[in-house]
C-alpha cells in the first residue's frame, strides 16, 4: 500500500499527538530515562524522529528542564 504525502503528515501528527499524550505520564512514573526507553519500545523510530521535538514541548509545559546526563 502506498501512503500519499498528504496521508503519511496526518500520521505523523496523530502519533506525535499520541506521544505527547503519553510523555509526561511515562515520566511522571518512571523518570526521563526509562520513559525515553520506553516511548522508543513503543513508538520506534518515530520516536527517535521526533523526541527533542517532544522534550522541549514537555519543558516549556512543564516548566522543567531535563539534565543533559539524562538525554538519551
Amino acid at each position: 500500500m502506498n501512503i500519499t504525502k498528504t496521508e503519511n503528515r496526518i500520521i505523523n501528527s496523530l502519533t506525535l499527538s499520541c506521544i505527547k499524550h503519553n510523555y509526561p505520564e511515562f515520566v511522571a512514573e518512571f523518570g526521563y530515562e526509562d520513559a525515553d526507553r520506553r516511548m522508543e519500545n513503543l513508538f520506534g523510530a518515530t520516536w527517535n524522529d521526533c523526541k527533542e521535538l517532544v522534550w522541549q514541548w514537555h519543558d516549556f509545559n512543564t516548566g522543567e528542564v531535563r539534565s543533559v546526563s539524562n538525554e538519551s
